[in-house]
This record gives structure tokens, C-alpha cells and sequence, in this order.
């Protein structure tokens, strides 16, 4: 008897499919929270900051809004397919 191994497949489009053309709050509140959590782990900052800044979520949001973080965001489309989104196509809308 063999397991049938369920597969997401994903959708590269030159066009956002699915949700707003932006980041939604969601998506925004997730990267900054994953990347600040990095960041007070011990990975390197993608930006020059100040030397007063010190809080990873503000470095976080810093490099969000500077658009120097190499993501992309997965959404999921009605069909239970994913399509993956650029970060830098999502970020305008902020």
C-alpha cells in the first residue's frame, strides 16, 4: 500500500493573482516579526542604521521599508495552489 504524497504547486505570473497589490497588514506584521526575531538571533543587518537604534523590530521595519530584504510572499489561490510574490512588487503599496 503506497502513501499518496499531497503536493502544493506554485504559480510564477507576471501579475499578482490573488489579494491587493500591496502588503497586507498581515503579511507585514509577519515579516517584520520573522526578520526582528533574525536579527535579535544574530544575523547580519542588511542597512547602515545609527547607533542609537538598537531594537531589532525597528531595524526590521527599517529594512522592509528600505526594500533590501530578498523575500517573496506565498499566497494561497483558490485551487490550493500557491503563487509567490516578489517582496519588492508588494512593497509600493506601503
Amino acid at each position: 500500500m503506497s502513501k499518496k504524497i499531497d503536493v502544493k504547486e506554485e504559480i510564477v505570473a507576471d501579475t499578482i493573482v490573488v489579494g491587493p497589490p500591496k502588503l497586507t497588514r498581515f503579511e507585514k506584521a509577519r515579516i517584520i516579526g520573522a526578520r526582528g526575531l533574525q536579527i535579535a538571533l544574530g544575523a547580519p543587518i542588511l542597512i547602515r542604521i545609527k547607533k542609537d537604534i538598537s531594537d531589532p523590530i525597528i531595524i526590521a521595519e527599517i529594512e522592509l521599508m528600505k526594500n533590501v530584504l530578498p523575500l517573496t510572499v506565498a499566497r494561497l489561490l483558490p485551487d490550493g495552489k500557491y503563487q509567490n510574490i516578489p517582496l519588492s512588487w508588494l512593497i509600493k503599496g506601503i
